[in-house]
């Protein structure tokens, strides 16, 4: 079994996990006033918390639409993203020839969807009013996840005129997903032959920063200042003269021998924080895989931090510790699932009442530690909203990323408390 095929493994014991999460806090070890079981089952079955378990279950590849002149480095772009020389498969036209969608696969597996807009150039020049229209319900009805500019490095001769054509183009869509503006080729700019990012040169680097702001002033003039700016090289030298030649599963085989890249995975964090999140998941496990863990992990430690500030605020008893703890169980055994340990309620229970006082910092639930699993057993009548919401996101935040420090970059118990102490002084200090 590949690391992928664990890792999706792993994903869909979560996901079957928070399908039957009611099951799952019946089967708590400790009593739950109704009221308080109620609001807990509530808070996990949240929009937020339903809409990450629904990405994971229906992830797809990332859909783009990419504009750019022609040779601006579109493929070598998506290669370089992947790390992998992908297959691009034969244009595929979508309703009119000025638009086409490609998709880019390993192993007969479609990694990445793209709509490529003819050459800008050629489009400026040739598109008439019924093709712009054309144009528009191709991508629309293509539902992209982001919209690229690609715009040469070297180059800035065109800049201004492609970004009024992509002004025109996104104005008039009836969706709205996050605008990249890609500088493409920094690998060419002065010094030119310096192709290997730990070399170079502060004379190069600032030349990569002028390059930069010029874009940012061109696309603020023309109405775009909205886009993520990100430059780039997407340089690879692969074990081999001529991919082009090679099979499918030849392509799929080859090594990189030398790697210029340059800000790519600047370009996937932008991409996996702001697409759709099935595309992200989906970006995340064609990836990097120790580094899609984590950042699963942490969307959890989020969305069940934002479950808790919202159960605190709630006018009745039950708002209390007794209402956290158990979201707090169901995040900390995702995590660890997530990690390929599978750990049962009780040893999470174990896990967040071990950290004592530290894990529940500024929380002044000092007495929870002390108590131990006594304290379930018990809601304190009249207690209120205890705790305010700001608190209880905090909590739950710490203990998600103790979780994580512990079970997936396999930090001692000891260890995580030193952090989080060290983090409560920075908060006194704040």
């Amino acid at each position: 079994m590949t690391s992928r095929e664990v890792l999706e493994k792993r994903l869909q014991q979560i996901t079957d996990t928070m399908d039957s999460v009611e099951e799952l806090i019946n089967g708590l070890d400790f009593v739950i006033p109704k009221k308080a079981k109620d609001l807990v089952i509530n808070a996990l079955k949240s929009d937020e918390i339903t809409s990450i378990m629904e990405g994971i279950k229906e992830r797809r590849p990332p859909r783009l639409v990419i504009m750019g002149r022609t040779g601006v480095g579109k493929s070598s772009l998506i290669n370089a993203i992947f790390g992998t020389y992908l297959a691009e498969t034969s244009a595929i036209e979508v309703g009119t020839k000025d638009s086409q969608v490609f998709q880019y696969k390993k192993n007969d597996e479609v990694i990445f969807e793209i709509i490529d807009t003819r050459g800008i150039k050629e489009n400026l020049n040739a598109l008439s009013s019924t093709a712009e229209e054309d144009l528009k319900n191709v991508i629309e009805d293509f539902e992209p996840d982001a919209f690229l500019l690609l715009t040469n490095g070297a180059d800035r001769s065109t800049l201004r005129e492609d970004a009024v054509y992509l002004k025109e183009v996104y104005s008039s869509l009836d969706i709205t997903v996050p605008l990249v503006t890609v500088i493409t080729r920094i690998d060419d700019i002065e010094p030119a032959r310096i192709k290997e990012p730990t070399r170079y040169t502060q004379k190069k680097k600032d030349n990569i920063t002028i390059k930069e702001q010029q874009v940012s002033q061109v696309l603020e003039e023309v109405g775009l200042s909205d886009t993520f700016i990100v430059p780039v090289s997407s340089y690879i030298e692969w074990n081999h003269e001529d991919p082009e030649s090679l099979s499918l599963e030849e392509r799929a085989e080859l090594v990189i021998e030398f790697d210029g890249r340059y800000n790519i995975d600047k370009l996937v964090n932008f991409l996996e924080e702001n697409i759709d999140f099935r595309a992200a998941v989906y970006l995340m496990l064609n990836n990097k895989l120790d580094i899609a863990i984590e950042k699963i992990a942490n969307k959890f430690v989020k969305v069940f931090s934002t479950a808790s500030a919202g159960v605190a605020i709630t006018p009745i008893p039950a708002s209390d510790i007794v209402v956290l703890i158990p979201i707090q169980i169901v995040e900390v055994t995702l995590i660890a699932y997530l990690s390929g340990q599978k750990i049962d309620s009780k040893m999470a229970r174990e896990f967040i009442l071990s950290l004592g006082g530290v894990a529940m910092f500024g929380l002044g639930l000092r007495f929870v530690a002390q108590q131990g699993a006594k304290f379930l057993n018990v809601l304190i009548p009249g207690s209120g909203s205890a705790i305010s919401s700001t608190i209880a996101y905090s909590g739950t935040y710490a203990i998600g990323k103790a979780a994580i420090a512990y079970y997936i970059e396999g930090k001692t118990k000891e260890q995580v408390k030193k952090e989080m102490e060290e983090a409560k002084k920075e908060e006194q200090l704040q």
